[in-house]
């Protein structure tokens, strides 16, 4: 065999490893971004369980007193009357102290806490009614999916009372950003959600998410839910 002929034959061997190693780091790849995913969930998923994540006293009493201020001619102590019993109950569920005002930074696959609008507003949900909405509990597509097939109903935002659901970007599936909230009083004026600034149940509000999500008044879309318990 020629000089010649032996160099081609190692730079083919040395081609063929080369894309072999190529394809062997992608597999690697492949399996341990998920494995990392789970690492990450697994280990904030027990900072969640050793630390505190509640309001401080005084953050809790701040952000009550700055909703009680939007209640016109009642309370935040005083369930309501006007609308569904639902939605008070979703309303009162999210003043409780281990909610109002709770850290987000350590709930599984929220990004430390930036992505946990659904998440936060679920686990008021959850704690009034004994479920969550959504087939995907963390995305708000999912629970706009849930609440159209009957776990909601769409109303107008005149129509909204304390408890309803505020959703920017609500109907559209394919533009804009996704945020949800919880209404803090009659006509959702003030809306409650995880602030993707401080990782916290304590974002309050317009309507319209202070033009952070929506670009444009009349972008959020608000719902009632009905559903008073999961269906066997």
């Amino acid at each position: 065999m020629d000089k010649s002929a032996s160099q081609s034959t190692s730079k083919t061997i040395l081609n063929r490893g080369f894309l072999v190693t190529l394809g062997i780091l992608a597999v690697i790849a492949a399996i341990a971004r998920p494995s990392a995913r789970w690492v990450k969930a697994q280990y904030d998923t027990y900072q969640a369980n050793n630390t505190v994540l509640t309001a401080s006293e005084n953050k809790y009493k701040e952000l009550l007193q700055s909703i009680e201020a939007n209640q016109p001619n009642k309370s935040v102590k005083t369930l309501s009357t006007n609308g569904s019993t639902i939605s008070e109950k979703i309303f009162q569920a999210a003043l409780l102290p281990d909610i109002l005002g709770r850290s987000s930074r350590y709930e599984p696959y929220t990004s430390n806490g930036t992505l946990a609008c659904a998440r936060m507003v679920n686990m008021a949900i959850n704690r009034a009614l004994g479920y969550q909405v959504g087939q995907n509990t963390l995305y708000v597509p999912s629970m706009v999916e849930d609440l159209d097939k009957g776990k909601g109903k769409r109303i107008d935002q005149n129509q909204a009372v304390r408890g309803d659901i505020a959703i920017s970007n609500g109907t559209d599936y394919e533009k804009g950003l996704w945020h949800i909230g919880i209404c803090m009083n009659d006509g959702c004026s003030l809306v409650l959600s995880n602030s993707p600034f401080k990782s916290e149940f304590s974002w309050l509000t317009n309507s319209n998410f202070d033009g952070a999500f929506d670009q444009f008044p009349g972008k959020t879309t608000f719902y009632r839910i009905v559903q008073k318990a999961v269906k066997d």
